[in-house]
């Protein structure tokens, strides 16, 4: 594979080999799912010659969809307009698409805009352009600018998304990773890829999630288009086919049903956020119960969310929303003052460490990084599992569904394992240094190198208890959705079992609910964590 050396330009066939290994991976893996419009892409790229191989991954590889001719200019590729001239023919590119006029707009400069149309006026340019696009219809302008400057783009763009959807399976990264990884500047681990491990099992499955995206790229527009909102409910109703829609799925519903709330149609509201599994429906909900004066309603949400909550926030929220019914609030924590001697310091969990270590001992500013870096090492080969549809591209720094609500159900047994093993005395000790050893330098999207230090390993495992240390890392990762957020600002060592965590509270700042999560979580497991406040200097 060809290799990148930093200040130096790529081989010449680097970008369009690149975009031929995930055609070619799509074709191997994924000939099943691919329709006649996705396969005449790939075969299409791979019978026109080298110069519109390079051109066409140059193209796909621009973050715009239409682009001006006179902006491709790129040295391997030679005689530009030759290769376009293939690609056009070949029909993998087209000149001048159909496009959004305000997209096209965009693409000139003030000068050339004026130029274009003299008569429009706009104090900045978006004004501008909002005001062409309100003055001439989209056909009278896009045939202005075709005269004056033509663009092209991807003749089926819809059939590319697929490809890049399949390789990297979903829609968050594009061709810039295989740039990264040739850099040096990432190393991912090594896991097996197969059938097996693939997001979509059948092209229903595909097909449903594309199309949940357009939705998704529809209901942004409600605003402009009231209309569309009855039929994107309607066609978001059916069950969901696979989790990868049921993502998809869920924030349009709930984008759906803020919409509703703010024009004040309730009932549809609830019919968005009923189906959705994902926060803040659940919230939303009750909060719409209320104010239709369902207050048994209110109360079936709010038992759920008590007893299976999604995130941190929502776990709050049913607490402090029962409140409002009377019910008695979430008791109160350790809380120590101590008043600044002068302004505030520019780093005030830095003139925490400082002050709590005057007397001896060593701090750390970690927050989050210190149970998620001991979760991702501890339990790192059941994090890299081969669980079905976990992996589907050779570069990701975690399973796809990592962050998941039902990350845990797909690795029950092995969780179970791990944790059992690590109960076992001296096995913690042996796996952090083993793993950390071993793995250091791989990407791992709970692992933070830089934070997760040689030094700070043997900190911990020469002073906090190991049983503390599983359980920490075990309760982390049985709960990712919620855990990753809000652990206290400071490790504190001032000996042997002489350690605390510390939440550190400027002046003004207040407690977020992943942060009170969390210190109810320390305090069942008996860990001394409080937190520090700081008052403004007299």
């Amino acid at each position: 594979m060809p290799q990148l050396v930093p200040q130096q330009p790529p081989p010449p066939d680097y970008y369009a080999r690149n975009l031929e290994r995930l055609f070619d991976d799509v074709a191997r893996r994924h000939r099943d799912l691919l329709d006649d419009r996705e396969w005449a892409l790939i075969e299409g790229f791979r019978r026109v010659g080298v110069p519109a191989r390079r051109l066409f991954a140059r193209l796909v590889s621009r973050s715009r969809p239409w682009l001006r001719l006179d902006s491709l200019g790129y040295r391997e590729v030679g005689d530009v307009p030759a290769a376009l001239d293939v690609l056009c023919e070949a029909g993998l590119t087209a000149l001048h698409p159909a496009a959004p006029a305000e997209a096209l707009l965009g693409l000139l400069t003030r000068a050339e805009l004026h130029a274009a149309f003299p008569r429009v006026q706009g104090r900045t340019k978006a004004d501008w352009i909002a005001s062409c696009v309100a003055r001439y219809p989209d056909a009278a302008i896009r045939e202005r600018l075709a005269a004056r400057h033509p663009w092209v783009g991807l003749a089926d763009r819809g059939a590319f998304s697929a490809c890049l959807v399949l390789f990297f399976g979903g829609d968050h990264r594009d061709l810039s990773t295989f740039v990264m990884q040739d850099l040096g500047m990432v190393r991912y681990e090594a896991y097996p890829l197969g059938p097996h491990t693939r997001a979509f099992a059948g092209r229903d499955q595909l097909a449903r999630y594309l199309l949940c995206r357009r939705l998704s790229s529809w209901s942004r527009r409600l605003d402009e288009a009231p209309a569309l909102a009855a039929p994107i409910r309607g066609i978001l109703q059916p069950a969901p086919r696979s989790r990868m829609e049921q993502r998809v799925r869920d924030r349009v519903l709930n984008r759906l049903g803020q919409w509703h709330e703010r024009r004040g149609e309730l009932r549809e509201a609830l019919a968005c956020y009923e189906p959705s599994t994902s926060h803040p429906a659940r919230e939303r909900r009750a909060r719409v119960l209320r104010r239709l004066g369902d207050e048994a309603a209110v109360a079936d949400v709010l038992e759920q969310m008590r007893a299976d909550p999604w995130t941190p926030e929502e776990e709050d929220f049913a607490v402090r929303f029962a409140c409002s019914s009377g019910r008695r609030s979430r008791a109160s924590f350790a809380i120590s003052e101590c008043r600044l001697r002068d302004v505030t310091p520019p780093s005030i969990e830095a003139h925490a460490v400082a002050l709590l270590t005057a007397n001896g001992g060593r701090g750390w500013h970690l927050e989050n990084l210190l149970p998620l870096g001991l979760a991702g090492l501890l339990f790192w080969d059941v994090i890299f599992a081969p669980v079905p549809g976990a992996f589907s591209h050779p570069f990701q720094a975690g399973p796809r569904d990592l962050f998941w609500p039902d990350f845990v159900r797909a690795r029950r047994s092995l969780l179970t394992a791990r944790a059992r093993q690590l109960a076992i005395p001296g096995a913690v000790a042996a796996e952090l240094r083993a793993v950390s050893r071993a793995k250091r330098g791989i990407a791992n999207d709970l692992v933070h190198w830089g934070a997760i230090s040689e030094p700070l390993i043997d900190a911990l495992l020469a002073n906090v208890p190991q049983a503390i240390i599983a359980e920490l890392a075990t309760r982390t990762l049985l709960d990712l959705p919620r855990a990753r957020t809000g652990f206290p600002d400071l490790l504190l060592i001032y000996g042997r079992n002489a350690w605390e965590l510390v939440e550190v509270k400027g002046p003004g700042d207040q407690l977020q609910p992943a942060q009170r999560i969390w210190l109810a979580r320390l305090r069942e497991l008996g860990v001394r964590a409080r937190v520090l406040r700081f008052k403004a200097a007299c």
